[in-house]
């Protein structure tokens, strides 16, 4: 008989970085980095960072779904 199986924290990690990349986020990330370069950068390429968030947040979406089961 074995211990509990330990469940991988790399699917909560890829979950986590799902949430925060999460194109919907945008405005509120745009917000917290006022003043600063990557604040700048968002609010210069609106379509850019959302174009680039939105293809992160489907990979670690993805990945996240895969290690989870």
């Amino acid at each position: 008989m074995s211990g509990p199986e330990r469940k991988p924290i790399t699917g909560y990690l890829w979950g986590g970085l799902a949430v925060l990349t999460c194109p919907c986020h945008l405005p509120i990330l745009a917000v917290a980095l006022a003043g600063t370069t990557a604040g700048a950068f968002l609010g210069e390429h609106w379509v850019i960072a959302a174009l680039g968030l939105t293809g992160l947040f489907l990979l670690s979406l993805s990945r996240a779904f895969r290690e989870r089961s």
